[in-house]
């Protein structure tokens, strides 16, 4: 048996990623009780810790997710909640170390919905370098 040891590539704007990592969970696991308000308050609070450090991460429908907790929608997020991380060898300009970039990307989907598919529809339209975080090499 033969193993393809290729990487997924992306267009990102004008830049080809290539997916270092997919992770699936189920974001309703452990979860006891709740409601969908309270779930997506919850997601809401998560996500903007993680977003409020470095740089570096895409969190894709967040604004439509707090109008709907805004709202209080009785409707929960889809099940799946998806982290995908993307590399590229792109530098921000005068960068002369060397290195690479790395740009995380968090969506939430039905759990029987391609996860490659979704990935390449929501980071088509991304400005890689408005948002990936450089990664200097480390010896």
């Amino acid at each position: 048996m033969t193993e393809n040891l290729e990487l997924r590539t992306f267009q990102v704007g004008g830049i080809h990623a290539e997916l270092r990592e997919l992770h699936m969970s189920d974001d309703l696991e452990g979860m006891i009780e709740g409601t969908p308000y309270l779930h997506r308050r919850f997601r809401i609070m998560q996500l903007e810790k993680q977003l409020a450090g470095p740089q570096g991460m895409y969190v894709h429908d967040l604004d439509r997710i707090r109008a709907d907790a805004a709202a209080r929608v009785d409707t929960w997020l889809p099940r799946a909640r998806v982290h995908a991380r993307l590399s590229a060898p792109w530098r921000p300009d005068g960068m002369t170390e060397p290195g690479h970039s790395e740009l995380s990307v968090v969506w939430f989907q039905q759990a029987g919905e391609d996860p490659f598919g979704r990935l390449a529809e929501i980071v088509r339209p991304l400005d890689w370098t408005a948002l990936a975080r450089f990664e200097a090499a480390s010896d």
